[in-house]
């Protein structure tokens, strides 16, 4: 009975409360547009955290593996395991784009995609890039990755044993953005994995093809490299290309050798509280539209409950608020 009594002081007038929601009261108001002010505060906070600081790019690239795992066991597959080589490979490539101020797999010197895992030392038999620009949080990236057929089949693509990514700060067409960077890889030395006795030949292996996609959400393109140009003795000459085009760079190394399947659990990179400031401003939208529906549903038991006593002052009170989380709304959408 009390919490009868406590809902409809708070949203049904009647007598009891002088025809006067308590929740359309000038306290309540007060609270709501409090909240709703620290709600895009956090958005705009957690947005400067991950795109302005150190430690928030290191998130991204935790969280965005994680999402990855997710998805590939959800498919029955290997989750991937991070590896530094290819952090660092993601790093200077996602710089040199910076720098050059030009988003594509081959930089506008011709550098290919398979030129940082050489940098880096990364000794693989397959190896593959994502690349993303103009994102808002990692599930945006994500999204727009798995949207697409072709990177989804990259990002499921079983022949990939590591992950690694990075996020740089730069300039792109005259506007800042942030530059995601992914890069997958098996290494040859398959027997620095944890293995098991199964076995596959890359005579017979067949890679996925993958193309360039741009969605709303961000703009994505990816390319699978098949390719080993480490290995002793082997050269550009020994990378066969399957097929070029200005959207599509998919190469098969001439040389044999072989590559353990691993089986593992996925470890966990990022902490729930990274993933919360991450995807800040979606967390926000989804508050600011349960707090539109609230405040929408009460204003209309306000209005066709006891209609013939109207408080006009805290009904202005209720459509004020929706006015105002409805601008808030838009706010981070577009800014955070």
């Amino acid at each position: 009975m009390k919490i009868y009594s406590f809902l409809k002081k708070t949203f049904i007038p009647h007598r009891g409360n002088s025809y006067k929601p308590h929740f359309f009261r000038e306290f309540s108001i007060k609270i709501l547009l409090i909240t709703s002010i620290f709600l895009l505060g956090f958005s705009a906070g957690s947005s400067f955290f991950i795109h302005k600081t150190v430690l928030g790019t290191s998130v991204v690239s935790s969280v965005l593996i994680d999402l990855t795992n997710e998805n590939r066991l959800a498919f029955n597959e290997d989750p991937l395991i991070r590896n530094d080589k290819l952090n660092e490979a993601a790093k200077m490539k996602g710089q040199d784009m910076a720098k050059f101020g030009y988003f594509a797999h081959n930089s506008p010197k011709g550098v290919t995609p398979w030129h940082w895992f050489t940098k880096v030392g990364y000794t693989f038999l397959y190896a593959g890039e994502n690349l993303a620009i103009n994102f808002t949080d990692s599930n945006d990236v994500e999204n727009a990755w798995l949207n697409s057929p072709a990177h989804r089949a990259n990002l499921l693509n079983v022949d990939f044993k590591e992950i690694g990514i990075a996020t740089i700060s730069g300039t792109y067409q005259g506007n800042s953005t942030i530059f995601v960077v992914q890069m997958f890889g098996t290494p040859l030395n398959a027997s620095a994995l944890e293995s098991t006795s199964d076995k596959i030949d890359t005579a017979t292996a067949t890679p996925k093809i993958v193309v360039k996609a741009t969605t709303t959400l961000s703009t994505a393109t990816t390319t699978l490299l098949f390719a080993n140009p480490e290995v002793k003795g082997t050269t550009t000459e020994s990378l066969q290309p399957i097929i070029t085009t200005s959207e599509l760079a998919v190469v098969k190394n001439l040389t044999n050798g072989e590559v353990t399947s691993v089986k593992k659990t996925a470890v966990t990179y990022s902490k729930w509280y990274e993933r919360l400031l991450f995807g800040g401003s979606r967390y926000v939208t989804f508050a600011y539209e349960f707090l539109i529906a609230f405040v929408t549903v009460a204003l209309l038991m306000m209005l066709f409950i006891e209609i013939k006593r109207q408080h006009w002052r805290h009904i202005s009170y209720g459509v004020l608020m929706i006015v105002i989380m409805i601008a808030f709304v838009y706010i981070n959408n577009i800014f955070f």
